[in-house]
């Protein structure tokens, strides 16, 4: 450690490699010394913070990089590495945080280290160092705040007062000798705003909460130019579907005509501006849980008009129940709609380059295809080893390792008796009054945490009530009884 009680540069980098983050993290600051030409290489949602030090939202694109993750075998830093040196050369910084303003923070300690690589906040080892840095890195990224926050023009932001308020907090510290913020974090946001203002609250709140929401950051997205845009007139109002998606796909094409058929190109979201019979206008969005080629599924399209189904038959539900009681058509017609590709992200190259494999297994390329055609997302699961049947599995990420890494066979034998159905919460029921019916299995959690293990106990049955029905029922270790599931 050095005398200021931060570690060197040496052990950082070191120690950092060992680690993987615990889960994905939500936003990333990059730091580069060169002019990056395609800065929507992670994700379609960037700012540009200051001329060196980008921005970017990527948990905008979770599953798709979770699922590059499962298919090179790699973790995220082996993935994004690669990446990164292409687009920002091998000096960069990057710091992976839930918070862009954490992000940021840390990243004004390792460009004071002179270090490189990338740097997940949620590690234990970041997490340990962040905690221990000093507040002339908590200050650094101040000045570059107020800019933006003059810019974006936020509400009661003063930056002469803000400033003021920064030289009373300098004076408060230094007095009572705190060298950190995390000395100070009995200090919530609320009571740093009541001592000094509500934007020093504010950065307060992004310092130490993990949640990923900006809760006030002043977010300036970068545009993305040009958005490709197509604007429809009908000649007649029209409200069938089978109509609708011969001229969407029509539509479609044009915006593919707006910008080069690329490789990298992929969509995030496109918004469908629709006008009414009656003249309102509602903008709906489709969104796509894995960046989308729009070009490679030229002529046809399935997987945008897919997504625009789902978005028409909702809004047509909507419409309906709204409309109920009024004198108008059962399905609303459409008079006009404008059809805009507001996100983008272009894919580099080297992805593909220094991740391919001829014998690849493309069932997980296929996955996230699918998955942009259904609406609502797939869930994996895979097995636990726990004889409770609610606690006998996990979701996963789809792409993720679904089999567990032990024999679950004693685990799952028993599962073939089992419902298919399941209650989220066991519904506590009156004791059956004539024969619990057909045992079925004898089921334990871990029995030795307990102070009355042989309490722990669940006796399951199959229950079948007067009309023939049969529920999946158990009687706990004190006598009670509880419904967990139905059989159909």
């Amino acid at each position: 450690m050095s005398k200021s009680g931060s570690p060197s540069n040496a052990q950082v980098i070191q120690l950092n490699q060992l680690i993987e983050a615990d889960d994905f993290p939500a936003y990333v600051a990059v730091y580069s010394e060169q002019t990056v030409a395609n800065p929507f290489a992670l994700s379609p949602t960037v700012m540009q913070w200051s001329d060196r030090i980008l921005l970017c939202r990527v948990n905008d694109c979770e599953q798709f990089w979770l699922t590059q993750k499962q298919k090179c075998a790699c973790d995220l830093e082996q993935l994004l590495d690669p990446i990164l040196r292409y687009h920002h050369g091998a000096d960069y910084i990057a710091v992976f945080a839930n918070h862009p303003w954490q992000c940021l923070v840390y990243l004004a300690f390792q460009m004071h280290q002179q270090a490189q690589g990338i740097y997940f906040l949620q590690s234990l080892l970041s997490r340990n160092i962040y905690q221990l840095l000093e507040w002339e890195f908590w200050f650094a990224p101040q000045d570059v705040l107020v800019t933006h926050l003059e810019t974006s023009k936020a509400n009661r932001f003063n930056a002469a007062s803000f400033r003021t308020r920064q030289g009373q907090l300098k004076r408060f510290i230094s007095r009572i000798g705190l060298a950190g913020p995390f000395e100070l974090k009995q200090a919530d946001h609320q009571a740093m705003t009541r001592r000094f203002d509500a934007w020093t609250g504010k950065i307060w709140r992004w310092t130490f909460d993990t949640a990923s929401d900006l809760q006030g950051f002043p977010w300036i997205s970068l545009a993305q130019a040009p958005r490709p845009t197509v604007s429809r007139e009908l000649e007649y109002p029209i409200n069938q579907w089978c109509t609708i998606e011969v001229l969407l796909r029509e539509d479609f094409e044009r915006l593919c005509q707006q910008f080069k058929c690329d490789a990298s190109e992929h969509i995030n979201r496109i918004l469908w501006q629709i006008t009414l019979f009656n003249d309102q206008k509602i903008c709906v969005e489709l969104s796509f849980r894995h960046p989308y080629s729009l070009h490679r599924e030229l002529p046809v399209f399935k997987t945008a008009l897919y997504q625009a189904w789902y978005v028409y038959d909702d809004l047509m539900h909507k419409l309906q129940a709204r409309d109920k009681d009024l004198d108008l058509p059962e399905a609303m017609p459409f008079i006009a709609w404008q059809v805009e590709i507001c996100e983008r992200i272009h894919l580099p190259p080297i992805l593909w380059d220094l991740f391919s494999d001829a014998g690849a297994d493309f069932r997980l390329q296929d996955l996230g295809e699918l998955q942009n055609k259904l609406p609502v997302p797939i869930e994996t699961y895979r097995c636990e080893a726990s004889f409770y049947p609610e606690r006998s599995f996990e979701a996963v990420s789809p792409g993720m390792v679904a089999e567990p890494s032990f024999d679950h066979y004693q685990w799952s034998s028993s599962s073939s008796y089992r419902p298919l159905f399941y209650y989220q919460s066991p519904i506590e029921i009156e004791a059956p009054t004539n024969s619990p019916g057909i045992f079925l299995e004898r089921c334990a959690s871990r029995w030795w945490l307990y102070e009355d293990p042989e309490h722990q106990n669940r006796d399951y049955y199959v229950l079948k009530d007067t009309r023939g029905r049969a529920s999946w029922v158990y009687r706990d270790g004190d006598g009670r009884w509880f419904k967990q599931g139905e059989y159909f």
